[in-house]
């Protein structure tokens, strides 16, 4: 692969991980909010447990990215 065509796909993929952590971010905002809440008919306690899933894994991955950034300074 090209030096030219790596940009390309380096910045394609960073454009594509911020689309998705926005969307996921708006789904975190909405959860605490509790904008699902009370809709059964639309199954929105699961969405409210996929939302609480979603806080507490990026919660988890910013802890290990941080350890491990820690222990790379020593």
């Amino acid at each position: 692969m090209t030096q030219h065509a790596h940009g390309i796909r380096r910045r394609l993929v960073r454009a594509v991980l911020t689309v998705v952590g926005a969307i996921g971010g708006l789904f975190c905002y909405f959860v605490c909010q509790g904008m699902f809440s009370g809709y059964s008919k639309y199954h929105s306690r699961l969405l409210s447990i996929m939302g609480l899933a979603l806080i507490v894994l990026t919660g988890g991955v910013a802890w290990l990215v941080d350890e491990h950034r820690m222990h790379d300074d020593k």
